[in-house]
Formats: structure tokens, sequence, C-alpha cells
């Protein structure tokens, strides 16, 4: 596994994003603290305790004054005048807070948003209203726009948000970057992909999990190398004794037939009529196993161009001398066609042979094979429906796997699921497929194969 650049911790990256924010933070209250500090300079905003330095420069001409006038009062500070009694003589305070005010005048206590400083005259009280909060000069902006303190805590509040989602998108964007690596390789394994090769993505435990699967994809991709070979190995071997069998079966059959050439008893014509029989059987299973060892090796087979009526026209003639020996007929119902075709013609032939021999096994003497063959869009279409006893429920979902075997099934032979393994092995290497169903027709068997061409 290559590696472009020096891997870094997953807690380091983290720790580096804290930091990142912390420090954003940080920069965000020195950025506010700042702008505050520069309206307030320039004049544009007043500081929290504007009013309370203009209350007290404004004191002793408020104490000392023959009469209290508009004038004399600070800016941003509202008033009223009580007498002794606590009548009010004038101000321009507001109505809702005069009790509050006068309360503030005569015992010293006052509650609510604003602070209350009394000026203690000869007969009268003075009592100042305000608030200890930035606010602007301009007396607009103090009426009709929200206050300072506010416009702060919502730029506060914008750029916490803006703190936490900017790099928290970052850095997500940034660990999805470095996890495509490990995406990659484990998407390159689920396709099958096994020679491919993985790039670091500079984060150690990410690089630590591309390694095991490194190791797994070579451990993988030796073990289906040696399956392989070991699968190439048994074909040969089965192929090899296919083949050495068919010579003593050879043997033993001609053997058997000068023997019922020979004057023999009657128990000993059923013997050797056993002999026969048992040794054709064997015959049938021992070609079977061949196709069977023959059909891993589709890459080898020579395509053919052949007129799409000869290619059904061999079947049909093939279908015939089988049937012909079993004592059955044929029902043949092909499309005719002068159309030329390239197919891998061997392979093919077999595949279909296989399937109306396996339809020849199950039909009783006398009884009709019905064999339909056609040509559409690119694609070969044989039907295979025979007269026996149909499929049970168990054949119809394993019917095409590899040696299976249904005692129950049709007349009640065992058979070694050879046949149709081998033709739906065929027909999905040509882009086709087998389907296996029970014929409304006949009540036996129909079997489905289509190729690709």
């Amino acid at each position: 596994m290559g590696r472009v650049k020096r891997s870094n911790a997953l807690s380091r990256i983290f720790m580096r994003y804290v930091l990142v924010m912390l420090g954003s933070f940080v920069g965000l209250v020195i950025a506010i603290c700042l702008i505050l500090f520069t309206f307030v300079s320039l004049g544009w905003i007043y500081p929290a305790n504007f009013a309370e330095q203009k209350i007290n420069e404004a004191y002793d001409t408020i104490l000392y004054a023959d009469e209290v006038t508009d004038e004399m009062i600070p800016p941003l500070c509202n008033y009223v005048i009580f007498s002794e009694n606590g009548e009010k003589t004038g101000g321009n305070l507001p109505e809702q807070y005069e009790q509050i005010a006068w309360n503030a005048a005569k015992y010293g206590t006052a509650s609510g948003k604003y602070f209350y400083k009394v000026i203690v005259r000869e007969n009268e009280y003075v009592v100042l209203q305000y608030r200890l909060i930035p606010q602007y000069h301009s007396a607009f902006l103090r009426e009709h726009f929200i206050e300072p303190q506010n416009v702060m805590s919502i730029m506060s509040v914008i750029g916490a948000i803006a703190i936490i989602v900017i790099p928290s998108i970052r850095f997500g964007k940034r660990i999805k970057k470095q996890m495509q690596p490990v995406l990659d390789a484990i998407g390159q394994i689920k396709d099958q992909n096994l020679e491919y090769e993985t790039s670091g993505s500079g984060i150690k435990e990410f690089d630590d999990c591309l390694s095991a699967i490194d190791d797994m994809r070579n451990a993988l991709r030796e073990s289906l190398e040696k399956q392989w070979k070991t699968e190439q190995e048994k074909n040969r071997q089965m192929s090899a004794l296919a083949h050495d069998i068919k010579t003593p079966l050879t043997i033993v059959r001609g053997n058997a037939e000068l023997l019922s050439e020979t004057e023999l008893t009657p128990e000993q014509k059923n013997n050797v009529t056993y002999v026969l029989n048992g040794t054709t059987q064997i015959q049938s299973y021992v070609k079977q196993l061949i196709d069977v060892t023959k059909s891993w090796n589709c890459s080898d087979v020579t395509y053919t161009t052949v007129r799409l009526e000869d290619f059904f026209t061999d079947i049909k003639e093939q279908a015939l001398g089988l049937a012909e020996i079993c004592h059955q007929k044929i029902n043949w119902k092909a499309q005719q066609s002068d159309k030329k075709v390239t197919i891998a013609y061997d392979p093919m032939f077999r595949a279909v042979m296989n399937v109306i021999q396996n339809a020849v096994e199950h039909t009783k003497e006398k009884e009709i094979i019905y064999i339909g063959a056609k040509e559409q869009d690119g694609q070969l279409t044989f039907i295979v429906e025979d007269s026996g006893s149909g499929f049970t429920k168990e054949a119809l979902l394993h019917g095409t796997e590899q040696f299976f075997m249904d005692d129950t099934s049709r007349n009640g032979e065992a058979h070694y699921g050879i046949g149709l393994f081998f033709a739906k092995t065929v027909a999905e290497k040509y882009g086709g497929e087998i389907k296996l169903s029970n014929s409304e027709n006949t009540g036996g068997a129909r079997v489905e194969i289509f190729f690709l061409y």
C-alpha cells in the first residue's frame, strides 16, 4: 500500500479541531470588544456609564440652582421633582415610573431596569432616572433601533453558530475525504477486484484499517487462487477418471454382449441383461460427468457461424434418435429461418441435449415429448416438455444445483443433478438462464433454456 504523506493520529486531528474552535471563540470575543471600543471612541455609541458620569458632573449645578430646568438635566436621563410631601412639581419622567422614583427618594429603594439618582434640595427632591448600558449617540437610533448590547448579543450568537457549523462541516468533509480510500478498498473487494492498489488516507487509524484490508485482500486472493487451482485439478482428475472408466466399461459391455449371443439359461440371460442395462446407465453418467468437467472451460470454446435452421435440425435429429431408442415420440416445433448466427455451437448443443435427455429419462414408452425452438432479438429459446409426473416442489427449487438428487422425482429413480446443472452453467455463461416448471399441457416437467448470442 502506497503512502504519499505522513499519517496523523485521529486524536491529534480532533485536538486541532477543538483548538480551532476555542481560538475562534476567543477571536470572536476580541472582535466584538474591538468593534464596541471603536464605536465608543468615534462617539457613535455612549459607554454604559456615560449617563452616570454626566449626572456626577451636573450634580452640584442641580443641587445649588435656584430652579431646576430641562437644560440642567444630563443627556440620556429622565427626571422628576417631588415636594417634601411627595407631590410632583416638574419633570419629564413617564407616569408609570413616578412611584418607583418617589420610593427611591423617600426610602432609598428602587426596582426594575432603571437606576435612580436622588438629589436632595431644599424643600424638594430631584430624582434622575438612567440606565447603565451602552446607547447610541443618535436619538433616532435610540428610539427606533435595538440597543447596542442586543446587537452585540445577536452578533455573538451568529458568530458562535458560524464557529461551530463551518469548522464542523470542513472537519466532516476532511474526514470523509480521508475515509474514501477505505470505502474504495471495501468497494473493490465487494466488486471482486483483488488486484487494486490501496492509497494512504493521511490518518493513522484509517491507514491501519487499510493495511488490515490489504492483508485480507491478499489472503483472499491467495485463497481464491488456491481454490481455483484445486477446482481445476479436481476437474482434470474427474475428467481423466471418467475417461479411464470408459475402457473397462467397454470391456464389460463387450463381453456381456458376447455372452448374450451364446446359449444361456433363462436365469443367465436375465443376469446378462442386468449387466448390459447397468453398463448403459454407467456410460450415460460417465458422459455427463465428462460434460461437467468440460463446462468449466468455456473460454476454450470456438464460436461457429451456422444457419439457424441447421442448428435446430441437428438438435431435432439427435432428439429423434434418442427417443427412438426409448420407444418414445417427439413433437417438434421450430422456427423456420435461413438466418445465420454466430454461437458457441458445441456447449449450447450439449446443454439442450442434456435437457432433452433428462426429459427422455422421465418419460414412459410410447409417450410424447414436446420440443419447441425459436430465435428472437438475439436470443435462442428452447422449451422441452415431457409426459412424466413433473417436478417435485424440492426439484423446482434445487433441480439445477450440482449433484442434486431427488429420489422421489417423477419415475422414482435417483438422478445425480448433472444434466440440468450443466445446462444451467452453459446458459448463464452465454447470458441466458434456465427455468423449471410443470407443464399445463402434459402435466410433466417443463424446462425453458435461453442463450444470447
